[in-house]
């Protein structure tokens, strides 16, 4: 992944196995409503971890991983193998750490001596505490401060074929392909010229359906372009009082169904490729 687009659009972030009970899945969809695309990778007998890291990288370059360095993983020593994932990645992959917060100050102050200043890795360190609501904030800061959204506030999902948004305007019925959405914006293709429509036209009652999802909503047009044979058009969703965003009920619901589908399209490449990595 070259600068431009990291910074644009953010790295993936991975937590390479977590304690469940300190990183549970629905901190995930969090993450994601904050704009913030993030995964659990576990130990399991798909393929070794190492091997996981590496098909990551791969698949993913420009990856953020952070490591739970209090886990017991065959065949890995955590200061040795962190070591030498640093010097192999250089400034591609960012690289960081997580771990039980110690009950001696001074044990913490030796983690972070060897992984932050003889290691110097690039995405920091983060402590958790079992039963403390503050994790999630304490994880959020360190992503922000590590740049792992880029200039992006929301994560998008592909839409497929069948995707479809409907809505009248100036007396006339549309049917336009839905192409791609994210909690604010959605792009779509019109089955004509989007000349008859000016920027900042607003649009009642848009009617969304992806994924077996539909949900209704008003919308404002931001961008158009006819190029290529497609007639495309951005809009963003507002509210009944004309002001942005989606209503409350609305936006939770829609993370959730674009979370999803984001989730199951990039851990399904992921599993496909642990699968047949040691083969």
């Amino acid at each position: 992944m070259i600068k431009k687009d990291v910074e644009l659009y953010g790295r993936k972030t991975f937590f390479i196995v977590p304690d469940a009970s300190l990183i549970p899945k629905t901190y995930l969809e969090e993450f994601f409503e904050n704009g913030y695309e993030t995964y659990i990778i576990n130990d399991d007998y798909t393929c070794s971890i190492q091997t996981k890291v590496r098909e990551i990288t791969k698949l993913f370059p420009g990856s953020i991983l952070y490591f739970n360095i209090d886990a017991t993983i065959s065949g890995i020593e955590w200061k040795s193998y962190i070591r030498e994932l640093s010097e192999f990645f250089g400034d591609e992959n960012l690289i960081g750490i997580f771990y039980s917060s110690k009950q001696n100050p001074e044990d913490e102050e030796k983690i972070k001596k060897y992984y932050i200043e003889q290691l110097d890795i690039k995405a920091g360190c983060f402590a958790l505490s079992a039963r403390n609501h503050d994790n999630f904030e304490s994880i959020l800061k360190v992503l922000e401060k590590t740049g792992a959204r880029g200039r992006r506030n929301n994560v998008r999902a592909n839409c497929d074929s069948s995707s479809f948004v409907q809505f009248n305007y100036d007396g006339q019925d549309f049917n336009a392909q839905l192409l791609d959405i994210n909690i604010s914006h959605f792009r779509c293709n019109l089955p004509s010229s989007t000349s008859k429509f000016q920027i900042f036209d607003k649009v009642r009652r848009v009617k969304l359906s992806f994924a077996d999802y539909s949900f209704v909503s008003d919308a404002v047009l931001i961008m158009k372009r006819d190029s290529e044979g497609k007639n495309l058009c951005i809009f963003m969703f507002i509210k009944k009082d004309d002001m942005p965003d989606l209503e409350q009920s609305d936006s939770k619901l829609l993370n959730q169904k674009i979370y999803q589908i984001v989730l199951n399209e990039n851990m399904d490449k992921l599993q496909n490729v642990f699968k047949t990595a040691d083969k």
